[in-house]
């Protein structure tokens, strides 16, 4: 086979229905220019079932116990070979079949370092469109999600993520990426389902925090700081509208509102 045009690559650990659902995803993309490469903590779950199940579709394949999410994610970087990568975890999936061909059609430049799209947030009972904001505002923290986004391979080997970091390793490279002036393209068409409830999900004010940390490593200004600080006590009032308010409410304030 040639050097495939694309590296999937897909991370888990203990979530065997959740890999089920993005496999199938994969597969059924009519994209054939590609490769498949799953990182696998160690799961006990019946995962190692899962990907047995998809062997025929799965080019590389490692379960070994990791240091995290970020140093299970460079595995995956530093065993690819196609000359763009793409981060699709276990629960995520493409928005269609024909969406890794609809890109890839085009001859993009060879000096392209990102190109980010758009995604569609599943929270589980209803779902919101997140297109990609002004990346100007990357210091507020996401702009897009990283399942929406497709790295130069290269531009990613001379950038691994920080695997220290052990939340927001994917925000801290996306961050340097911009302040650094990465060639970015925007595609402005909608990439991937994004499943919430993630790490960074469950764990938002660490999240947040460590957000925070970047960015006023970078520029440790008063209004930085201050943005941090507020946007923290948000996410403590909600937790306390969890407590005391009915869950039928709590989920109409998160449909009209998006969370960032």
């Amino acid at each position: 086979m040639s050097e495939p045009r694309i590296s999937i690559i897909t991370i888990v650990y203990n979530r065997k229905e959740d890999l089920r659902k993005t496999l199938e995803n994969i597969s059924n993309q009519d994209f054939l220019a590609k490769e498949l490469i799953v990182i696998d903590g160690e799961s006990t779950d019946g995962t190692l079932e899962i990907i047995e199940e998809y062997s025929n579709d799965i080019d590389i394949f490692i379960s070994e116990k990791d240091q995290g999410i970020y140093d299970a994610m460079n595995k995956g970087v530093l065993n690819a070979s196609g000359q763009w990568l793409n981060f699709m975890n276990a629960g995520d999936c493409y928005f269609n079949k024909n969406i890794l061909s609809t890109i890839f059609k085009e001859n993009h430049s060879s000096d392209i370092d990102l190109m980010i799209g758009d995604t569609i947030i599943d929270y589980g009972d209803f779902r919101k469109e997140f297109k990609v904001q002004s990346l100007d505002s990357i210091w507020k923290g996401a702009r897009f999600i990283h399942q929406s986004v497709f790295i130069d391979r290269k531009f990613q080997l001379e950038n691994l993520y920080n695997i220290d970091n052990k939340i927001g390793g994917d925000f801290e490279f996306f961050y340097n990426s911009i302040k650094r002036n990465a060639n970015i393209k925007i595609l402005n068409k909608f990439i991937s389902i994004f499943e919430a409830g993630g790490v960074s999900d469950k764990k938002r004010i660490s999240s947040i925090y460590g957000n925070m940390k970047v960015v006023m490593l970078d520029d440790p200004s008063f209004l930085k700081g201050f943005f941090y600080f507020n946007k923290i006590l948000v996410e403590i009032s909600k937790i306390f509208m969890k407590f005391f308010l009915p869950n039928s409410l709590v989920k109409k304030l998160q449909k009209n509102t998006f969370k960032q």
